[in-house]
């Protein structure tokens, strides 16, 4: 695979990712996961397979979360496992009503499945 159509096959992911987060359905950002993945977030407990991941962001749907954004800065890989580098940034209202916006970086690590679709393995953000 080169490197120009990995960047593509991420990107896509980060589309499909979004677009699922943001219409609020944590079912499908889920299955954008490996079966054996771990989603880490900063100073939270560690999600591991896809029930806990769909709680995960099942939960931060539900806590207000809403327009997140993932942008993509680069992509390494091979034909089975690749990374991505980027930042991401989300919305929510804070105690008062008011719109509020935060941002950090993420890093996927991403298994080629036998269907030769990627999936996420492991999932970090600040």
């Amino acid at each position: 695979m080169t490197q120009s159509a990995l960047q593509t096959a991420i990107a896509d992911i980060n589309s499909r990712w979004d677009a699922a987060f943001n219409r609020g359905d944590a079912a499908a950002v889920a299955a954008l996961y490996d079966a054996e993945a771990a989603v880490l977030p900063a100073g939270g407990e560690a999600a591991i397979g896809p029930a806990a991941i769909q709680a995960l962001f099942a939960g931060a749907i539900a806590s207000g979360i809403h327009n997140h954004r993932i942008e993509l800065h680069a992509v390494a890989g091979d034909d089975a496992l690749a990374t991505q580098r980027g930042r991401w940034s989300a919305q929510a209202k804070n105690a008062d009503g008011e719109l509020q916006t935060f941002s950090g970086h993420i890093t996927v690590v991403y298994r080629r499945q036998p269907d030769g679709n990627w999936r996420a393995l492991t999932h970090t953000w600040n």
